[in-house]
């Protein structure tokens, strides 16, 4: 859901206050701030921070530098996952994780805004990283953001972790069903799995999302801060909303007429839900050992869906609009060469050359005549 503001360089977007402010630096280069808060109070603020800065550039005085912030780090942190973790458990249990580890070193604990540097980001990133590669990645990605907020709301001049980059990391190799295997597995499952299996094997959604899927009721189009997920088949359609879509995007996935027909034949409860959690766990891995499968779990449904989707010819940019994927490289995993298509490829052009040597020995046993163009020749 978008919605946008009548005030200038100030918008609501998914959720967020967006503030977005461009002018020329006395440099003659073009200067673009922009910047997300979660209350139009605080985007207000910034806003008028920007315009007053932009106000003196233009009239030839210095910008004053930012305040030197006497904040320590831990009560901002604190105070940045209190407001920004968009209401979600798991982003706030995420964010928790990240600042204990860094309030675990001496780099970071008992330390001011103003004293964390780029050399001891540097520093921890690097002996965090010898043992730990993924943790110290999402650490040091929490701490540019809290960094930038400093930066945006006045404590900081700039982000000391903006010029450290996270380490490369390994691709792990997707657990994918094959046919086969994707057919044992809905013949294993039981009545009141089977359907959440077909969902999630056709639409390639989170597991999370299919669980907050709820039937829709009247003005949930129009309603604000949606948290569910809803299904509704007077509209064919699932919606996802900012609030639970990892994206933090609003997004549709339209409903086939089989994914119609199984919505309409299951069952309604006055919960409101479509799919209940409680048993699913338990009755999914007995599914998976009558089976006979190894390394499947509800996640690998998604990415069962995602390489189908490859495989049938959709293109790149629709399986990641349907998937939620915040870019394309990571729609881009699900691009896999199997050795079959690549037969084809070297088959489908080697036919084209051996109709070309066809043609010229055809040429050379014909009367003379119009000469065919080099196009037509060619490909004919």
């Amino acid at each position: 859901m978008r919605q946008l503001s009548r005030e200038k360089n100030l918008k609501f977007v998914n959720g967020r206050w967006i503030v977005d402010v461009s002018f020329m630096q006395a440099n003659g280069r073009l200067k673009r701030v922009r910047a997300a808060f979660p209350t139009k109070t605080e985007a207000r603020g910034h806003l008028a921070l920007v315009r007053s800065q932009k106000a003196m550039r233009m009239l030839g005085f210095e910008v004053p530098e930012a305040k030197k912030s006497e904040r320590d780090f831990d009560e901002f942190a604190k105070e940045f996952i209190a407001k920004h973790s968009l209401g979600r458990a798991k982003t706030r249990r995420s964010h928790q994780t990240c600042l204990n580890a860094l309030l675990n070193s001496e780099l970071f604990r008992g330390k001011r805004l103003t004293e964390i540097t780029t050399e001891a980001v540097a520093k921890y990133h690097a002996q965090r990283g010898a043992n730990y590669l993924f943790s110290a990645n999402r650490e040091l990605g929490f701490l540019k953001m809290i960094l930038q907020r400093a930066v945006d709301w006045g404590d900081l001049n700039n982000n000391p972790a903006a010029r450290v980059k996270k380490f490369p990391e390994p691709e792990t190799n997707l657990r994918i069903l094959t046919d086969d295997e994707a057919a044992r597995l809905l013949d294993a499952a039981k009545s009141h799995l089977k359907p959440l299996l077909m969902v999630l094997l056709i639409t390639g959604m989170r597991p999370g999302e299919a669980f907050a899927l709820r039937w829709a009721y009247d003005s949930w189009d129009v309603e604000r801060g949606l948290t569910s997920s809803i299904v509704s088949l007077k509209k064919k359609l699932i919606f996802i909303p900012a609030g639970l879509a990892k994206n933090h995007k609003d997004r549709e996935v339209p409903l086939s007429a089989e994914l119609i027909a199984l919505f309409e034949a299951h069952p309604k409860d006055a919960s409101g839900k479509v799919f209940r959690w409680a048993s699913t766990p338990k009755c999914f891995r007995v599914a998976v050992d009558d089976a006979q499968l190894k390394n499947v779990r509800l996640y690998t449904m998604r990415h069962t869906a995602a390489s189908r989707m490859i495989r049938a010819g959709v293109d790149i940019v629709t399986v990641k609009e349907l998937l939620g994927h915040a870019n394309i490289q990571m729609t881009m995993r699900y691009c896999h060469s199997s050795a079959e298509s690549k037969r084809q490829a070297v088959a489908r052009v080697s036919r084209i050359y051996s109709r070309h040597s066809k043609t010229k020995a055809v040429r050379a046993v014909v009367p003379a005549g119009p000469k065919p163009s080099v196009a037509r020749e060619f490909y004919n």
